[in-house]
């Protein structure tokens, strides 16, 4: 997700995009609050309310809140969920990413990996839930996404995505005997993985990606030495004085191609 710098928008624009957001029924209801407080004298009430449209617009947390509201009374409605409990295991999780092409692909590629680390799939694109297949199949639009992720705007999409897939492309994924029903190549698991670090041995990037890694979970920030230490400062409200004057930490357990991260991961960083 790409949030923007924030921007100050005139009252019609405001409204427009809140008539976007709530539909026409629910912003019917918004101007007829509008109208009486403005008959009452009340315009200030009408500011402190555009006031707060105009914040969430750049909030992430009420993005998300808003986008886990919306469909989990769509499933629930399609699904007849009445008292199943919370469509949601747990709070969504963020991490600020810097936008270089390492980075971004590096981050990509452990997204598109989650289907192949869950032993769901054999290759990323036949997991038909992921822009990255959906790219391959052909559409423009995921296409386009992914380009984004390549500085080099003249590529063109066959090369970007031929680029793409060596870069997410494993060779240790699991593979399954369909004849005996078991695993014929196990991929990467805590203990191996335990193992190899314990001997001293760092992991390709390929392997690392392989493997789950909590800095892309928990790292707050990541990209390069630079970007995470602008981070900290500029954000400086969310971050103690000591995790400031403590800087960026070197990713650990392989070759990250000099990616940081603000936070020094107290336990393993891999994980099952």
């Amino acid at each position: 997700m790409h949030v923007p710098e924030y921007v100050e928008l005139s009252d019609d624009e405001v409204k427009r995009r809140a008539r976007v957001l709530y539909g026409k029924k629910k912003y019917r209801i918004f101007e007829t609050s509008w109208k009486l407080w403005e008959e009452k004298g009340q315009g200030f009430r009408i500011e402190e309310q555009l006031d707060q449209f105009r914040a969430r617009m750049y909030d992430l947390s009420e993005f998300m809140k808003t986008f886990k509201q919306r469909l989990s009374i769509y499933y629930n409605a399609h699904h007849n969920r009445v008292s199943a409990g919370s469509l949601w295991k747990e709070r969504f999780k963020s991490v600020l990413v810097e936008e270089s092409e390492h980075t971004l692909l590096t981050v990509a590629a452990y997204i598109d990996l989650n289907p192949v680390r869950a032993g769901l799939v054999k290759d990323p694109k036949e997991y038909r839930w992921s822009g990255y297949a959906e790219a391959v199949a052909g559409s423009k639009t995921m296409a386009a996404g992914i380009h984004k992720l390549f500085n080099e705007s003249k590529i063109s999409r066959k090369e970007m995505l031929a680029a793409y897939r060596e870069n997410i492309y494993i060779q240790g994924a699991v593979r399954r005997d369909a004849s005996i029903g078991k695993i014929s190549k196990p991929g990467f698991n805590r203990e191996a993985v335990d193992k190899v670090l314990d001997e001293g041995g760092e992991l390709s990037m390929m392997e690392l990606l392989h493997c789950r890694v909590r800095y892309f979970t928990d790292g707050v920030v990541i990209g390069s030495k630079v970007f995470v230490e602008k981070s900290l400062n500029k954000h400086h409200g969310y971050f103690s004085k000591l995790r400031r004057k403590r800087g960026a930490k070197q990713m650990k357990s392989g070759d990250w191609g000099g990616l940081c991260a603000a936070c020094e991961l107290r336990n393993r960083i891999i994980s099952t």
